[in-house]
């Protein structure tokens, strides 16, 4: 096991949580389906791998069977995007020289195998974090209801 492999997890981030499984698994020699990319900060999905590995409900042969809650390969994704990361266009292909699989290419800026500190930055985006951030679906924030001030005659009058 090289040194990468053998950082902790920073204090303050739950083993179980998908980042840090995520950062785990990418960090484990047994797990074959995932790589870092060539810079150490993007992560390389096998797809049919993957899904052997570590998704196949009943039936997974890697080392971490059911790592994630997900059985299949685009729920895997939807927690990928959910987590922040995005495909990186135009970069699947293989891993290594002489590797056969389609690797998949995802990144986060917060998800480096040199900085495992930089997980906490990572929060898990909802549909309620996503409209207070972003404005709404339709990416136009809602006008703040703005109630009239009560007169002062009214006031000085009750």
């Amino acid at each position: 096991m090289d040194a990468m492999a053998q950082l902790p997890l920073p204090a303050g981030l739950g083993a179980g949580t998908f980042p840090a499984k995520l950062w785990s698994l990418v960090n484990d020699p047994r797990v074959r389906s995932l790589h870092w990319d060539s810079e150490a900060r993007g992560l390389l999905v096998d797809r049919s791998l993957f899904e052997r590995e570590l998704l196949r409900p009943g039936g997974a042969q890697g080392p971490a069977p059911h790592a994630f809650r997900a059985t299949q390969f685009r729920s895997f994704v939807r927690q990928l995007y959910r987590y922040g990361f995005r495909k990186v266009p135009g970069r699947a292909g293989a891993a290594a020289p002489g590797d056969a699989g389609a690797w998949v290419h995802y990144r986060n800026p917060w998800f480096r195998r040199d900085r495992p500190d930089l997980l906490l930055r990572i929060r898990r985006r909802s549909a309620a974090n996503t409209q207070r951030r972003g404005g709404g679906a339709g990416g136009a924030q809602a006008p703040a209801l703005r109630l009239p001030a009560a007169p002062r005659a009214m006031a000085a009058a009750g």
